[in-house]
């Protein structure tokens, strides 16, 4: 018997008059997750609001997309969440699922202390300029061109870039790869996907939190992370060029348009490709934020414990209560129709019971 049987078999026994003590049928399991900084702020709001009737108890660190997938590989955790996915050569577990979840906007974010006017207009080669280090200051030609009439401090940019291991830098990087017509790969390392080369006032740092703090705490500082944490912080946002030619803000509607533009790929040949997105930055889409990014969830496939049956009831929680009651408000984006009915299949499958 499964523990949906023992919930609704409690509630029987309870209509009826029958129960003789407040003690739970089932008192549930405790399902550990590490993984996505970029994720945290939706995933800490879901397993705070969650509350089954199986009694199923979910927790989260904040670790980054690299030690999530890590640390699920070896077993440590019972699900993960990264902004990435495995590569062919990393340590893989023997059968699971790479589940879309929600999605959200990745923000380039200044110092508003800075004399820097509010709503700053950005491209993605001037970013892969700052990036670089080939743009250095706040007043460069390549910034004044794209806001005319701003006032900018002549001042050097003081970047902050996350540590190796991101999912945020390796959707990042795949982005300025697909649009900046720099030189640039795909890559969870920035100085790596850079050539080797990074302004020399960059700073990695290890999370999307920590960035915020350092760029609202950092006069003339610049750097990446989701929108979340920028809504939080007190920094300025930029808008960014998309393909279809506007400056657009990261906003969840914004988001909302881009991923709707996107599908899924579908290949069991590799599996830990299947389920994910190949996403096409250069997509013309009206009214889209060009550079909005996927969290997946990683999960059991086939499981036959009830751990896997509680990540199942969780996942399906965030895919079809929490994230699209809540995302918008969060700073994230609830997946499309299309995405949200594949990623369902998905996760019916994690278990069998």
């Amino acid at each position: 018997m499964n523990k949906k049987f023992f919930a609704k078999a409690a509630a029987v026994v309870a209509v009826l008059g029958l129960a003789t003590t407040a003690t739970p049928a089932f008192a549930g399991d405790a399902i550990a997750g590490k993984g996505s900084s970029f994720a945290n702020n939706a995933l800490q709001y879901c397993l705070s609001h969650y509350d089954p009737a199986t009694g199923d108890t979910v927790t989260y660190t904040s670790t980054g997309s690299g030690t999530g997938r890590t640390e699920f590989a070896a077993g440590n955790v019972d699900w993960a969440a990264s902004d990435g996915t495995y590569a062919a050569t990393d340590k893989q577990p023997a059968a699971y699922q790479n589940i879309p979840l929600f999605g959200g906007p990745v923000v380039f974010a200044y110092n508003k202390n800075s004399g820097i006017p509010a709503g700053l207009k950005l491209t993605s080669k001037v970013v892969s300029g700052i990036l670089k280090g080939t743009i250095s200051m706040w007043n460069a030609p390549e910034i004044a061109a794209i806001n005319k009439g701003a006032k900018l401090p002549a001042k050097t940019i003081s970047v902050f870039y996350r540590t190796s291991g991101s999912g945020t830098t390796e959707n990042l990087t795949n982005y300025l790869l697909q649009t900046s017509g720099d030189t640039w790969i795909k890559s969870k390392d920035l100085q790596a996907a850079a050539g080797g080369t990074l302004a020399p006032t960059a700073l990695a740092k290890a999370t999307s939190s920590v960035i915020a703090d350092k760029v609202e705490s950092t006069k003339y500082a610049f750097g990446y992370f989701d929108l979340s944490d920028a809504v939080s912080a007190k920094v300025s946002i930029a808008s960014l060029k998309n393909e279809f030619g506007n400056f657009v803000a990261p906003t969840a509607k914004a988001g909302a348009t881009f991923l709707a533009g996107q599908s899924a790929v579908l290949d069991t040949t590799k599996p830990y490709l299947d389920g994910t997105l190949a996403i096409d930055f250069k997509k013309q889409i009206k009214g889209a934020y060009q550079l909005t990014i996927v969290t997946y969830g990683l999960a059991p496939k086939g499981g036959t414990t009830s751990k896997a049956t509680a990540v199942e009831g969780w996942f399906k929680n965030v895919v079809s209560s929490c994230l699209p009651s809540n995302a918008a408000k969060l700073g994230y984006v609830a997946l499309p129709s299309g995405l949200k009915a594949s990623a369902l299949t998905q996760i019916d499958a994690i278990s069998t019971k």
